[in-house]
């Protein structure tokens, strides 16, 4: 019986498939194989020919017991039909590992959301961020069994930050065309910004340090505290993005407790729960707190939030959530 570990390619993302590539690699650990799919084509008919004839090679003379699919794979027509393949094995069972909710992520319409909760209860297993992402699918229709992550694991190739002067300062990374509240923050200590399309506005205290890949940027994060905030507005996250958060945990969380940065959160996210009951960061209800916080925190306190992601990150970083998800479903 095979194992397999199921992968959409995402060309031209800047560290945008980092958290699905260790989730292969972690996989691979374990004996699943690894299967590449392509949703990208210059037509209409190779699309036609890679669903329904390269795909569908992928199911001959196997005995397949698990097939661990990464969701979202970004063709609809091409996933239902590789899900079909699969609920046609005898004794195979079919895994999505959610990476983001569609519908939940943007407002999608009743259509694609009402495909997305029945794609996902012809799952035997799914693989969500947290339980409140487990609540809302519930919530909407989902039945399928499902494996709580606590959060994603990060194979981070720099040295974790160990000792490193506290001096109140705050990194943030990400794509920054989305993080509108970077222009309208105003703060007397130091945040330094790593992401594409910073906004041109931004307070003299807000320094832009430069784009690098998934494997160069822990080296480039050198500061006290990794910022994990999302929409246009600074009192609380808001707009979609900032919406989302209520729901999922950011990948950027695991880089900065992989390089050994504690975190601030919003108090209303998804993944304060785990930052709180880890003791790995602190959570405010707007950004407005910042400053007050950073004074107020001593460097006894920040001492523990540090010691205390050391030790995380060494868990991030030989994958032990991922191979508790792998544990558990050898026991389904």
């Amino acid at each position: 019986m095979t194992n397999f570990i199921v992968t959409s390619s995402d060309p031209g993302k800047m560290g945008g498939s980092k958290a699905k590539e260790d989730i292969v690699d972690f996989f691979e650990q374990n004996n699943y194989s690894s299967f590449r799919v392509n949703p990208y084509h210059a037509s209409k008919l190779a699309k036609l020919w890679y669903t329904h004839t390269y795909l569908m090679r992928f199911f001959k003379n196997k005995e397949i017991e698990n097939v661990v699919i990464q969701y979202p794979i970004p063709s609809p027509y091409m996933i239902n039909n590789f899900v079909n393949g699969v609920k046609k094995q005898d004794g195979a069972k079919l895994i999505f590992w959610i990476h983001d909710i569609q519908s939940l992520q943007r407002d999608q319409g009743q259509k694609k959301k009402r495909w997305e909760i029945d794609l996902f209860n012809m799952a035997d297993v799914l693989v969500v961020h947290n339980e409140k992402m487990q609540t809302w699918l519930e919530e909407n229709g989902v039945h399928a069994p499902m494996i709580v992550l606590g959060i994603f694991d990060y194979d981070n190739p720099v040295p974790i930050q160990e000792n490193v002067p506290y001096e109140k300062t705050i990194c943030f990374a990400g794509a920054l065309f989305k993080s509108t509240f970077l222009s309208k923050l105003k703060m007397k200590h130091q945040l330094y910004t790593f992401g594409p399309d910073m906004p041109k506005v931004h307070s003299s205290n807000i320094i832009y340090s430069g784009q690098f890949t998934p494997e160069e940027l822990p080296s480039h994060l050198t500061q006290n505290f990794g910022l994990i905030w999302d929409g246009p507005e600074i009192q609380t996250c808001a707009g979609t993005f900032g919406h989302y958060q209520l729901f999922n945990n950011p990948h950027k969380a695991s880089l900065y407790i992989s390089t050994g940065i504690p975190v601030i959160i919003w108090s209303k996210a998804a993944l304060a729960d785990f930052v709180l009951e880890n003791k790995i960061g602190v959570v405010v209800d707007s950004l407005e707190e910042l400053d007050d916080l950073l004074d107020n925190l001593s460097e006894e306190d920040y001492l523990v939030l540090k010691n205390n992601v050391v030790k995380l990150a060494e868990k991030l970083r030989s994958g032990y959530f991922t191979k508790n998800v792998i544990k558990q479903l050898a026991e389904i």
